[in-house]
């Protein structure tokens, strides 16, 4: 209960100047209680003490704000104060602000967020050294050091690598403009004043990242803007509000960025989130960022816009020896294996048909979202060409091909795009005889008859019409390959799929050589 909430009892009640002695008595009483009850805790109010106080009103009449720092210290502030370097209003009423007693009388208490040229003196410029309080100065001109500043009716000078944290280019984007300093010293009876507005920067920073850390560690999700005010090709650094954070490049994107200026340009803006902040081992702050991180993971519902067994368009990204890899979407990317290449040609390198960059149409084989593998096919887009093979090219059936290789053990003979077949050498010779060579190499074409189909390997044996009898030629042509495979099963165990022919013509020519 307050003083002016006491109901006092009607005079009348009281009769003799003894009666109006007890209720005098009794008002005293009864303010004394009033304030024990109170009990209101006392703010330490003296010059350059820093206090903490809610603003209760914002004049629209007058420059004045007041701040109910408690129950029986009410101060003033200039209005001006809760604006910042733009100009837009940071405090409002009912916000609660942390600032310093400039002066302090029976009539007034005056405070200030920052100390200001307004009703102060020399005395306060020392105070404001001592104390490490901020002042507010405009900057007026320029020299070869640095920059000339007004504060308090005094001219200060800043030196340019002070007047911010980061290196300056263009001195004239500081001129004219009001700012925030600390004094470094003052010399001369105040006719030198040395001034840092980054040594400022630096301790709000220091507090900011302190605030946010304390939020981190809460387990809170901190999304922030900023700006790109520098490029690596690893990453960039981005301004948070006068404290940096890095972006690493592989942390911008769901998408494949290979650099950073692929995707950024200084200057931009963009919406992080804190990954983590952590201190290094010269001390510094180091704050990790990242822009996918609040950004929807397209693997998360791949299933919904790709099916196996569906073709779709995508993108050349890179290629490997292994294969290529298809981007279908940002941060949705492919494999397409060297032997999904191509039904007509074995494929020894993807830069043979394809180059990044090039729009293909692929064939989903197989997707794994878990651990983000997308399986494509070119081939599979187009007709299998071994698909009825048998009715095709049936056993038996007399047929015109073009030589596509002659090797040591045989010719392969191109029957249709995608399906080849070999004659054996030796049948080569037994209808050629050493002029077999001549007849046999590419780009010649040969009828051939189909003596036995596999299907399954993708593997025809052909013969040659005027042979009348080759079985022994093809049960020798069987056993050779038998033996040559069963020599040369250590080195085929790890060569890929279709690569026997290869190892087999090697094998031949070492043994022509020895």
């Amino acid at each position: 209960m307050r003083y002016q909430d006491i109901k006092w009892e009607d005079e009348s009640e009281f009769e003799g100047e003894g009666e109006k002695a007890g209720k005098k008595q009794v008002d005293e009483l009864s303010f004394a209680e009033l304030l024990e009850q109170e009990s209101v805790p006392e703010v330490e109010i003296r010059r350059g003490a820093q206090v903490s106080g809610v603003i209760s009103a914002i004049s629209t009449t007058s420059d004045n704000v007041l701040v109910e720092l408690d129950a029986l210290h009410t101060a003033v502030m200039d209005k001006n104060q809760i604006y910042n370097e733009k100009g837009e209003q940071q405090y409002h009423v009912g916000d609660r602000i942390t600032a310093y007693v400039v002066s302090y009388t029976a009539d007034e208490i005056q405070l200030s967020l920052r100390l200001s040229a307004s009703k102060q003196s020399f005395e306060d410029l020392r105070n404001a050294l001592q104390m490490q309080l901020p002042v507010r100065g405009k900057v007026t001109g320029e020299n070869k050091g640095g920059f000339e500043v007004t504060i308090m009716g005094k001219k200060a000078f800043c030196p340019v690598s002070q007047i911010d944290t980061r290196f300056v280019t263009n001195k004239t984007e500081f001129m004219g403009r009001e700012l925030s300093f600390l004094i470094e010293k003052i010399e001369e009876g105040g006719r030198n004043i040395v001034l840092s507005r980054a040594k400022l920067l630096r301790k709000e920073a220091e507090l900011k990242i302190a605030e946010l850390e304390e939020r981190k560690n809460q387990d809170q999700d901190i999304i922030l803007d900023g700006i790109v005010t520098e490029l690596r090709d690893y990453g960039a650094f981005v301004d948070l509000g006068g404290f940096d954070g890095f972006l690493h490049v592989s942390e911008m994107s769901y998408a494949r960025v290979n650099r950073a200026s692929d995707f950024l340009q200084k200057g931009d803006q963009v919406r992080v989130k804190v990954q983590k902040i952590e201190t290094t081992n010269d001390g510094k702050r180091r704050i990790s960022l990242s822009m996918k991180a609040i950004q929807e993971d397209p693997w998360a519902t791949i299933g919904n816009r790709y099916e196996p067994g569906k073709s779709y368009s995508g993108t050349v990204t890179r290629l490997e020896t292994f294969g290529a890899f298809v981007s279908l979407e940002p941060g949705v990317e492919g494999l397409v294996h060297i032997s999904e290449m191509s039904w007509e040609k074995r494929i020894h390198h993807p830069n043979e048909v394809l180059k990044v960059g090039d729009r293909v149409d692929v064939r989903v084989i197989d997707i794994q979202p878990g651990t983000q593998k997308l399986s494509l096919s070119l081939k599979n887009i187009e007709a299998d060409p071994w698909a009825a093979i048998d009715q095709k090219f049936p056993v038996g059936a007399k047929v015109k091909g073009t030589v596509e290789s002659l090797k040591g053990f045989g010719a392969f003979v191109q029957l249709a795009p995608g399906v080849t077949g070999l004659v054996p050498t030796e049948i080569l010779k037994k209808a050629h005889g050493e002029s077999y060579k001549k007849k046999a190499s590419p780009p010649q074409e040969l009828e051939v008859v189909v003596r036995e189909l596999n299907p399954a390997e993708r593997k025809i044996l052909l013969s040659l019409p005027e042979i009348k009898d080759d079985s022994e030629d093809i049960q020798a042509y069987h056993e050779y390959m038998q033996t040559q495979q069963d020599k040369a099963k250590k080195e085929t165990a790890k060569a890929p799929r279709g690569s026997f022919g290869d190892i087999l013509a090697k094998s031949l020519e070492g043994k022509k050589k020895s």
